[in-house]
C-alpha cells in the first residue's frame, strides 16, 4: 500500500504551534524539492501564507515609545508643579513687588491649573496654550521678578520631548496597521487550505508515481505530525494547546482516515489570536494605547 500523509487537525493548535507546524513543512518542502514533489504551483503561495502568519506571532504587543514617554511625562509634571507653585507660594509674598507679580501670574494660569492630571496629548496642547500665555512681555517681566525665567524655559523644553516622543509613537502605529489589519483566523484558514492542497497532491501522487524521495518526504511528514501532539510543541516543551481537532477523521490534511493519534479529552478552543497589548487610539482619552 502506498505511503501517504496522514491527516492532522491543525484549527485548534494555538497561533505559535500552528505557525511553527506549516514553518517546519515548508523547509521539509523546500528540502525535497517543489519539482520532485510535483507542488511547484502550489508552494509559493504557501510559502507566503506560513510567513505573513509567521509575523504576526513576531509582531510587537508594547510599545517602544511608551517607557521613554512615561519618563518624559513624569519629568515635565515635575516642571509644570514648580512653575506653578512658586507662583501660588509668591501670592502670599511681603514683598510687594514679588506679591504683585504672582497675583498677576496666577490669574493667567488659572485655566491651566491641574492639566498635569490630564492625559498625555491633552496636556501636551495644554502645556503649549500656557507656553503661549507665558511668553508675552508682561508675563516675562512677572516670571523674570519671580525667578522663574529658567523654569518656564526648561517646562518648555520638556512639552517639546514629550510631543516628539508622541509623534514617535504614532509612527509605531502606522507601522502596525497592516498586522493589525489582518484577520488572524481567515489568514489560518487559508494556510490550512493551501497545506491540503499540496497534502492532497503528494499523496495521489505516492499512488499513482510512487519514488523514493516521495517516500522520504512523506516518512519526515509524518514524523513531524507525531511530534505535534495536543499541550506541545516539537521540541517536546509544552505550550499549552489543544488539538481537539484530532480524531473523528479531520480533512485537514487532505485526506480522511481517521487520525492515529489519542484523541484528547475535550477542551475549549484557545483563541488564535494573540493578546496585541493595547495599541490604537484609547477611546476614552484619545490617547494612543500601550
Amino acid at each position: 500500500m502506498a505511503k501517504q500523509i496522514n491527516p492532522k487537525g491543525l484549527s485548534s493548535l494555538t497561533l505559535g504551534l500552528h505557525c511553527d507546524y506549516h514553518y517546519q513543512a515548508v523547509g521539509l518542502m523546500h528540502t525535497a524539492g517543489a519539482q520532485v514533489l510535483h507542488i511547484e504551483a502550489l508552494l509559493p503561495a504557501y510559502s507566503a501564507l506560513v510567513e505573513q502568519e509567521a509575523s504576526l506571532v513576531r509582531r510587537q504587543t508594547a510599545y517602544v515609545s511608551t517607557e521613554r514617554l512615561n519618563a518624559a511625562d513624569k519629568t515635565r509634571d515635575v516642571a509644570l508643579g514648580v512653575v506653578m507653585n512658586v507662583i501660588t507660594a509668591h501670592k502670599t509674598n511681603t514683598i510687594e513687588e514679588k506679591r504683585t507679580a504672582a497675583l498677576a501670574l496666577d490669574a493667567k494660569v488659572a485655566p491651566y491649573r491641574g492639566i498635569g492630571n490630564h492625559e498625555k496629548r491633552t496636556q501636551t496642547r495644554e502645556v503649549s496654550g500656557l507656553l503661549v500665555v507665558l511668553a508675552t512681555d508682561d508675563a516675562k517681566a512677572y516670571i523674570a521678578t519671580l525667578a522663574l525665567t529658567d523654569e518656564v524655559a526648561a517646562l518648555a523644553q520638556y512639552n517639546a520631548e514629550v510631543d516628539a516622543v508622541l509623534s514617535g509613537k504614532l509612527q509605531e502605529e502606522v507601522e502596525r496597521l497592516p498586522q493589525k489589519d489582518t484577520d488572524t483566523e481567515e489568514l489560518r484558514r487559508q494556510v490550512d487550505a493551501k497545506y491540503a492542497e499540496i497534502v492532497q497532491t503528494v499523496n495521489a501522487y505516492a499512488i499513482v508515481q510512487p519514488t523514493e524521495a516521495l517516500e522520504n518526504f512523506i516518512a519526515q511528514m509524518n514524523a513531524l505530525i507525531s511530534l505535534t501532539k495536543p499541550g506541545t510543541s516539537s521540541d517536546g516543551k509544552n505550550d499549552g494547546s489543544a488539538d481537539s481537532g484530532q480524531g473523528g477523521g479531520s480533512t485537514d490534511g487532505g485526506g480522511t482516515t481517521p487520525d492515529p493519534e489519542p484523541t484528547p479529552d475535550p477542551e475549549p478552543t484557545p483563541d488564535p489570536t494573540p493578546d496585541t497589548g493595547g495599541g490604537g487610539y484609547d477611546d476614552e482619552n484619545g490617547e494612543l494605547a500601550g
